[in-house]
This record gives structure tokens, C-alpha cells and sequence, in this order.
């Protein structure tokens, strides 16, 4: 992350993690609402990228201030953080946010899809900002193109098979349970059937192995769910 030395926050933010509506959860990239704990005049409203101070650690992310117009459009303001590779129930703690670069501005999507596509763009250009590496040389997922390499050999998946895997391999720390797969990749509730998880999962590691023999990039977590693996 040697690039990120030499650049400087605009505008820091205090303030304290609230419950909010849960959508975020919902598509997969859950958010920290953040109440603020002091006044200051915030930035124009926008997806900003974001260094996140807690617990004496840093993470990175991207902040959106400003409406929510495809989510819910009731005209609240609201300051909400996606922090990248990172699960923690953070309720009631305080965060400090650094905002860097002005990513683009409030859109509304057309469908959740559409809006969890552009997420995902805005945590790539994150990383670029940074210049966070990614955890895996032999598998490059490139978003643009819903296309899939491993050791520059392409795998076919469908856009259910691309989205799980996907999903895995931006959150390389996180294990996920086969309930938060199915809600964030079909975007509705699983009511406790996880069978399309599971069966994508092995569509995957069947299409992974053709190329790389004996090698998947996802590990099962016992009990649990899935895990990225990049050994």
C-alpha cells in the first residue's frame, strides 16, 4: 500500500455506528451507519473513497453521503460505509473516516443488481486508490467483463456461479454462510434452503478444476458456509 503514503483525507468524519435498514446485508455488501458525534459541514453528497479508523486498526472502504434513492427515496440523509473484507457487528462503536477522492455522485439503479454491480466497481477503485494487492495471482476476476481467469485461462461460469465466486474472492478473510450467499446472489430470502448454494458451489469448483486439476479457490467451512482459498 506504499502508493497511499503520501495522500492526505479532505475531510474526516466522527461518529457512531447505528442500525439501519439492512439492505446493504441484503446484496452483500453490508454498510456502518454512522451517527455523527460531532458538527461539521459535510462534503457534497456523493461515494467518496474512505480509510475507516477502529480499534487502533485501519481498513478501506467507500462512504456514500447523501439520499438512497434506490433503496428507499424518503428523502433521509444518511452516511453509510462499506468496509472492505470486513464482518464484524460493530453496533454502538465509533469509527473515524477519512474520505480521499470524490468517486461519483448519487445515481439511482434501476434494480438492486445494478446498484451491487456498481458497489463492487466503487470497491475496485478503492483498492486501485490504495494500491491494495489483491490476495490471489492465479485467479483475476475482472467485474467489466463478468469474466474469470485462472493462470490466464478463462472459466466459463453463469452470472449465478460468477456473482458467488465473486462474492468469495473480494471478501478473502470472510466466511459466509450459505444463507448470506443465497440472499445477497438471488436477493431474496432463503427461507432455509440452501440447495442452489450448494449446487452452484460445485458447479464451480467443477469448472475451476478442469482448468487448474485439482484446485477450486473455495474452501468449506464445516457447520458454516464458504470461504475463499488462494492456497
Amino acid at each position: 500500500m506504499s502508493q497511499s503514503i503520501n495522500k492526505r483525507p479532505f475531510c474526516t468524519l466522527l461518529g457512531e455506528v447505528v442500525h439501519g435498514r439492512g439492505i446493504g446485508k441484503l446484496v452483500g455488501m453490508p454498510t456502518a451507519n454512522l451517527r455523527l458525534t460531532t458538527e461539521i459541514e459535510l462534503p457534497p453528497h456523493g461515494v467518496y473513497v474512505t480509510k475507516i479508523k477502529y480499534d487502533s486498526h485501519t481498513y478501506y472502504g467507500i462512504t456514500n453521503i447523501g439520499l438512497r434513492p434506490t433503496i428507499d427515496n424518503d428523502g433521509t440523509i444518511s452516511i453509510e460505509t462499506h468496509i472492505l473484507n470486513f464482518e464484524q457487528r460493530i453496533y454502538g462503536e465509533h469509527l473515524e473516516l477519512q474520505l480521499f477522492k470524490l468517486l461519483r455522485g448519487i445515481k439511482k439503479f434501476e434494480d438492486f443488481s445494478s446498484l451491487l454491480e456498481q458497489i463492487r466497481k466503487d470497491c475496485i477503485a478503492v483498492q486501485d486508490f490504495f494500491g491494495i494487492e489483491r490476495i490471489c495471482s492465479r485467479l483475476v476476476m475482472n467485474l467489466e467483463r463478468h469474466q474469470a481467469k485462472i493462470d490466464n485461462q478463462e472459466v466459463f461460469l453463469t452470472n449465478k456461479e460468477f456473482a458467488v465466486l465473486y462474492m468469495l474472492y473480494s471478501n478473502p478473510d470472510i466466511a459466509f454462510t450459505k444463507e448470506q450467499i443465497f440472499e445477497a446472489v438471488w436477493q431474496e430470502p432463503s427461507a432455509g434452503f440452501y440447495h442452489a448454494v450448494e449446487n452452484t458451489v460445485f458447479q464451480i469448483r467443477k469448472k475451476c478444476k478442469e482448468v487448474t486439476e485439482n484446485k477450486d479457490f473455495i474452501k468449506t467451512v464445516v457447520g458454516y458456509g464458504y470461504k475463499f482459498s488462494a492456497s
